[in-house]
């Protein structure tokens, strides 16, 4: 889809027309074609200095060189696009994120419309033409996905998500279809981060048509204080799930941090014992996934382990200590790259039979955001 269709498409209608969304997704969720990608060089994360400073962070993991530019706002998902610039999501409850190019050191701030404030994570579509970014209509008491022009980052539209406080979104491998994860939790940006509905909240994972904003499927797990926060999607279209824990600790453990979905099963909870799970602290964040072993690694940072999955098993494999970690990435025939809080870089080298830890970079003045991205 050219500009001038994509414009035509955006001045149709009413911000929110149904019309104009839909024909603009017939366009752009055509699926990009898919060409073998080189071993990531650069890892992407917001992060934070010892002063408070805020910053987006480019990261060549091979030299350890960190090049980091001041933002207006603290992070938290972050997103590369197809130009080089590179959106940061505000950290909820969010008016603003950062579009951020680190060729020409430059950034640009992008608005929340009336009414509505980010919640952390967005994705592209499937051939890049549009950006979906979870979102909170406050006074509705809804969730939406807001939908925008990837390059001009205008708003065209948006969908609802069938749930309160939609925090991640991913585009599964057809390229069509979001996957929506609603954490259930009622916020306002009048009470700040306090949470107003625990005793009622109601997480789901909801699929969606890219094209329509109709919902395909949902699905809960037993425990409704099981908040769904953060997501991945593998190559066969199955779906891990990081958990939040808003039930009473010193009461009761939850049964798992982390759920699982084999492609077209059921979201169903990772097994792991009580005294294993207590040590995670109710608190898992960040995934990344190696498809040969075929194990989901979710990082605790209230609970100080990077924890590991075996997803054939549907259980709990093996737990590493670190410091506050935080983001995670996988890189093949490497292992995955663990960030920390405290602005340690490991690798941990894993196996169904093992598991190892070493220190890549130690960095005193560059504090890791809850996420790691790579490009």
């Amino acid at each position: 889809m050219n500009r001038r269709q994509f414009l035509l498409l955006a001045t149709a209608g009413s911000f929110g027309a149904a019309l104009g969304v839909s024909e603009l997704m017939k366009f752009a969720a055509q699926p990009a074609p898919v060409s073998a990608k080189p071993t990531p060089t650069w890892l992407y994360s917001a992060s934070d200095n010892p002063a408070g400073g805020n910053f987006l962070s480019k990261l060549d993991l091979n030299s350890g060189t960190v090049q980091s530019l001041p933002v207006g706002v603290r992070g938290h998902g972050v997103l590369p696009m197809s130009d080089g610039r590179v959106l940061m999501f505000g950290r909820r409850p969010a008016f603003a994120c950062e579009v951020v190019n680190f060729d020409d050191a430059s950034n640009l701030t992008l608005n929340a419309v009336n009414g509505r404030h980010f919640a952390g994570h967005g994705c592209l579509s499937g051939c890049g033409d549009v950006l979906f970014t979870t979102e909170n209509d406050y006074n509705g008491k809804r969730g939406v996905l807001g939908i925008r022009d990837s390059q001009s980052l205008q708003p065209v539209g948006e969908y609802a998500t069938y749930g309160l406080d939609p925090h991640d979104v991913q585009l599964l491998p057809d390229g069509k279809t979001l996957v929506v994860a609603n954490g259930g939790i009622e916020t306002h940006p009048d009470f700040g981060r306090r949470k107003l509905n625990l005793d009622t909240m109601q997480p789901s994972l909801v699929y969606l048509d890219s094209e329509t904003g109709k919902k395909l499927d949902e699905y809960r797990l037993p425990d409704h204080q099981l908040s769904i926060r953060h997501l991945i999607v593998t190559p066969d279209g199955d779906i891990g799930v990081a958990l939040q824990y808003e039930g009473d600790l010193y009461r009761k453990q939850p049964a798992s941090l982390v759920a699982w979905q084999h492609a077209g099963g059921d979201l169903r909870l990772l097994a792991v014992d009580n005294p294993t799970v207590a040590q995670f602290n109710g608190y898992m964040a960040d995934l990344a996934y190696d498809p040969q072993q075929r194990i989901v690694a979710v990082t605790s940072p209230r609970g100080n382990h990077v924890t590991f999955w075996d997803t054939d098993a549907g259980a709990f494999l093996a737990a590493i200590p670190l410091t506050e970690p935080s983001g995670l990435a996988f890189i093949p025939a490497q292992g995955f790259v663990v960030s920390g809080a405290n602005g340690d870089l490991h690798r941990c080298q894993v196996t169904k039979h093992s598991t190892n830890a070493t220190l890549l970079h130690k960095f005193t003045d560059t504090l890791w955001d809850n996420h790691l991205t790579i490009a």
